[in-house]
């Protein structure tokens, strides 16, 4: 455990709303902030702002790059160059700004921002990913040089909206200053929104996209292409969604190396950019035989595409699945359930512990042929995927060997 988890294990994990605290604490920091992006969206931050980090990496930038939330590790928040921080240095860094984390009593993810702004202040780039909505989340506190808003889709309502318009105007809040925005496949009115907030657009579907797309249990293969350039390229990922992300990715590294850095776009660096990068939890397979299959997909949008890959890729396996409390666990069941029944395959729930955890005979309410399980060893020996919420995965972590290689 990280000298940053202790501290924060005896107080209350809370979202505050209101950007001073931040603000006021990163205003003690007497260094010049590097170049940066912010990773706004519903699905596809991750995946996409892995992508990016890559492909800087292959052009030689030492890049950093800080996501929410972790899976296994608290490491997994901050990356240089794809490595994840080791704890010494976490460590180190935690007690530099300790004092200002008591001063502005900063909450858990405004502390992890101030820890990743302090960390990469010398790198040549950083990408920020989002952690709730975009206009006051922690990673909008400072200025970026880009903004990418990956797929925009229901989820967090209670603190973002009701409407999809609501939730992507409070997403696109990130695109301060009037800086660019590369945008993903998302709705109509996401792209009609943006125009409120700058007017140098990249869009998907009319500046760039990607065709010919092929999944297969290797990975993702497409092709890339904008109004200069078209290129085939591979990803280790699998799903339509990742191959979007990829694009997305390419899109605005583009931007970045030209407009920010200064310097060219390499297509082969970008392909192996692609190539390389990794993202735990995203349609993961950690097992081949038999086939065990992890996904943290947790909000309608992202478990129709986790379905809709398993069927891409012709898989029949049982789903295990759980939830949290303020989630639309309805809309999730129902769609791995229409999953399970037109494959003659078994869909199980489970419980998971805490105030936002669901007991497995609550989930089971929403379902007329889901089984409750406790004992995940019950059925792990069978072909699996287990989908839904982070913790559902730090769950399944308990009833495996101490030496299957699981994320790292």
């Amino acid at each position: 455990m990280t000298e940053f988890e202790r501290y924060f294990s005896s107080r209350e994990f809370v979202w505050k709303i209101g950007l001073e605290r931040i603000k006021a604490a990163l205003e003690t920091f007497h260094f010049p902030f590097p170049p940066s992006v912010i990773v706004a969206g519903t699905n596809g931050k991750g995946s996409t702002s892995a992508f990016i980090s890559s492909i800087l990496k292959e052009h030689g930038k030492n890049t950093g790059l800080f996501t929410s939330p972790h899976i296994v590790k608290f490491n997994e928040r901050f990356r240089f160059n794809l490595e994840q921080v080791d704890t010494h240095t976490l460590n180190e860094a935690f007690r530099d700004i300790f004092p200002v984390v008591e001063r502005f009593s900063l909450t858990y993810f405004e502390a992890a921002f101030l820890l990743a702004v302090f960390l990469f202040k010398d790198c040549d780039f950083v990408v920020y990913e989002v952690g709730l909505g975009g206009r006051l989340d922690a990673t909008n506190a400072i200025y970026h040089d880009l903004a990418v808003i990956t797929h925009v889709d229901f989820d967090h309502r209670d603190y973002l909206g009701e409407t999809l318009e609501e939730i992507a105007v409070e997403k696109l809040h990130v695109v301060k200053d009037k800086i660019p925005v590369v945008i993903s496949e998302n709705p109509p009115v996401v792209f009609r929104l943006a125009e409120r907030f700058t007017d140098e657009i990249v869009a998907w579907g009319k500046d760039f996209s990607v065709q010919n797309v092929a999944v297969s249990l290797s990975g993702t293969r497409a092709f890339y292409r904008d109004e200069a350039l078209s290129f085939g390229f591979s990803i280790p990922l699998y799903g339509f969604h990742q191959a979007v992300n990829a694009a997305t990715a390419v899109s605005a590294a583009k931007i970045i190396l030209r407009d920010v850095l200064g310097e060219s776009f390499s297509v082969s660096k970008a392909v192996r950019g692609l190539s390389m990068a990794k993202l735990p939890g995203r349609f993961q397979i950690v097992r081949k035989n038999p086939i065990l299959i992890v996904d943290v997909a947790h909000n309608p949008d992202a478990v129709r595409r986790f379905v809709d890959t398993l069927e891409l890729l012709n898989v029949d396996v049982d789903i295990l699945y759980s939830g949290l409390r303020d989630k639309d666990v309805g809309k999730v069941v129902a769609i791995l359930e229409k999953y399970v029944k037109s494959r003659g395959k078994q869909l199980f729930v489970t419980g998971i512990d805490g105030e936002r955890g669901l007991a497995a005979e609550e989930i089971k309410r929403f379902s007329d042929c889901a089984v409750a399980v406790e004992n995940l060893s019950d059925i792990l020996d069978r072909p699996l995927a287990v989908v839904g919420s982070f913790y559902l995965v730090g769950k399944l972590l308990d009833y495996l060997p101490d030496d299957f290689a699981f994320f790292f």
